[in-house]
């Protein structure tokens, strides 16, 4: 019952907009980062949320509080790409999101299948489409709801593009959450073990997020298209289109393709051995 009661108080407080509006997201990282808990606590006057586990599989989600922030990459970054247009964007409502990419476990919990190249519980999973993974989330809001553990109108989804840009960076304005270079030390990437690894077995980020830098790329919630030219607020992609985007480079793709701004896509009915998701939580109409 306290769990319920407290995604409730969670999901009132994104509603409204959560308090920080317009506050930058450069924010140090302690500010952010956050350590996951059996159980969600209630949500303070600050109106952040608080990290909890998603006990049937066993899936950490941590809170990110909302914030601005300079999407996509200064003109001054090496290797950047034309799509990368800077612009600023500014996040009114926090939100959850998994503090690793989901595991081939986790899958099967779900979906009752692994269809993973790469075999392991807790290896990131794989070969998914962005049409097989938005199934995974709509079941797992269905089975939550029932067992009482999901308030109405909240949903497990794909983060938007934005967010997910946002909790990537983390605070930072370099090529990559780590700086503006990246080894296979810090993250699964090309020169690395050249097949997906074990979520979390390199470095987090500044808020405590794994793999947001290579392992599998990411699948995100929205249609590829251009960037806004001016600020954005709560972007969510445009309305239509034939690719969706994908995040965060893979082991298969060298560093260039990890940066923080990088964007790429896929068809939706797509799916590699080098392609995986993310899960976030927040209001199935955002």
């Amino acid at each position: 019952m306290k769990l319920v009661k407290a995604l409730i108080a969670i999901a009132a407080l994104l509603m409204v907009g959560c308090g920080d509006d317009g506050e930058s997201g450069e924010d140090s990282p302690e500010s952010n980062q956050t350590s996951a808990e059996t159980t969600p606590a209630k949500t303070d006057s600050s109106a952040e949320g608080k990290p909890f586990t998603i006990a049937d599989l066993s899936m950490d989600m941590l809170w990110v509080k909302p914030g601005t922030f300079e999407m996509g990459s200064p003109l001054g970054e090496a290797k950047r790409r034309y799509s990368e247009t800077p612009h600023t964007v500014t996040l009114s409502r926090g939100f959850y999101l998994g503090k690793h990419e989901v595991t081939q476990s986790q899958w099967e919990k779900v979906m009752g299948s692994n269809p993973s190249r790469y075999k392991g519980g807790n290896r990131p999973v794989e070969k998914v489409s962005w049409t097989d993974v938005t199934s995974f989330c709509n079941k797992l809001t269905a089975s939550e709801r029932t067992a009482g553990r999901l308030p109405a109108g909240m949903a497990y989804q794909l983060p938007t593009e934005a967010q997910w840009e946002y909790a990537c960076r983390a605070g930072t304005k370099t090529a990559f959450s780590f700086g503006d270079s990246l080894t296979s030390g810090q993250a699964n990437i090309s020169g690395g073990p050249r097949e997906t690894t074990d979520v979390g077995k390199y470095p987090a980020n500044g808020w405590g997020f794994h793999d947001m830098h290579g392992n599998v790329w990411e699948w995100c919630a929205d249609w590829y298209g251009d960037y806004p030219t001016g600020g954005a607020r709560d972007p969510v992609g445009p309305a239509d289109g034939s690719f969706r985007v994908s995040r965060g480079g893979s082991w298969l793709f060298t560093a260039l393709t990890a940066r923080s701004a990088y964007r790429d896509r896929y068809l939706p009915a797509d799916s590699y051995s080098s392609l995986g998701f993310r899960l976030s939580l927040r209001p199935a109409s955002q």
